[in-house]
């Protein structure tokens, strides 16, 4: 993790490569076993971008007397880029983070959905959650495939939603919306916890962002419409009854973020304990820059906080 540490302050497109090969070195020496694991994609929607793979959890960390946990994992990419599956030479990418969870007795989920500028706001966030709905509607689909590890009477029906930078951004906007999410819907019954890491929840166009100009005010149409849209302002706006109703949260900021994420992550934390009336865990991935910690797992360099999420979630179930 030194090399890591050594990339603060660098801007993010500065550190990415560099943190992807450095990681893609050691995920090498696991590739046949992080391919080899038990995992099927499926359509949950009518574009190229509407696919998940779903990741099969290793059966002896399968809780016997306990609902089995879904994972889903929300990937970054600052609204213009991401996929579930790499392109080479860094195609173990993700598909590292499936295998980690369920290794640790977690279906995990990783879904694509659609970017900028082919789709603006709301239709990513969409996206997200018509992929949680279709696993949650669809369960018997999914323990019955060739690849699954469970018995097809299984039930999927606790949720839990990670995400990562502008993946965080759909999962707050979700979650913050009775207009995208309604209050009676079954993915927000369902839903057991939230862990978003290393989001932007509000902007300022009068300062320097992490994104080339255009992207935010493109994605959301208009500087005025990303203000009153951003996840900080959804919060605000809120109904109280959706507020209390909230799942649990776990938020996460690497050690070395963009000091704006670093902001916005501070900002929007103290607005939820401010809403909620209560703390919310709030903990720093120790040695990570805003790239590193999803490349971490299965290096067995920098995993703590995610064995952390592995554990909160399995302690929900």
């Amino acid at each position: 993790m030194d090399f890591v540490a050594g990339l603060k302050d660098q801007p993010i497109y500065a550190i990415l490569e560099p943190t992807k090969q450095a990681f893609m070195k050691a995920l090498e020496s696991r590739r046949s076993e992080i391919e080899n694991h038990p995992q099927q994609t499926f359509q949950f929607g009518s574009t190229d971008r509407h696919k998940l793979d779903v990741f099969y959890p290793d059966p002896a960390a399968v809780s016997p007397d306990k609902p089995v946990p879904v994972l889903f994992f929300i990937y970054g990419g600052g609204f213009v880029s991401g996929d579930r599956k790499q392109a080479p030479p860094y195609d173990l990418g993700y598909t590292n983070v499936g295998v980690f969870f369920a290794k640790r007795g977690i279906l995990t989920v990783i879904p694509d959905y659609r970017l900028f500028p082919n789709a603006t706001y709301p239709g990513p966030v969409e996206d997200v959650r018509d992929a949680l709905a279709w696993v949650l509607a669809n369960a018997p689909t999914v323990t019955s495939s060739p690849a699954s590890t469970l018995p097809p009477s299984t039930a999927l029906s606790a949720l839990f939603v990670h995400s990562h930078s502008a993946g965080s951004n759909h999962l707050a906007s979700l979650y913050l919306s009775p207009a995208l999410l309604p209050l009676d819907a079954p993915v927000r019954a369902a839903t057991r916890g939230l862990v978003p890491g290393g989001g932007a929840y509000h902007f300022d166009f009068a300062k320097p962002g992490v994104l080339p100009p255009g992207v935010i005010d493109g994605y959301y149409g208009s500087e005025a419409a990303a203000l009153a849209q951003m996840p900080l302002q959804l919060l605000a706006d809120a109904p109280e009854e959706l507020v209390k109703g909230l799942p649990e949260l776990f938020v996460l900021k690497s050690e070395n973020e963009p000091g704006v994420i670093e902001e916005s992550n501070e900002v929007f934390v103290k607005a939820l304990e401010g809403r909620l009336g209560r703390k919310v865990r709030y903990e720093v991935m120790k040695g990570h820059n805003h790239i590193s910690p999803h490349w971490a797992l299965l290096t067995g360099d920098g995993e703590e906080w995610a064995e952390d999420v592995a554990v909160w979630v399995k302690a929900r179930v």
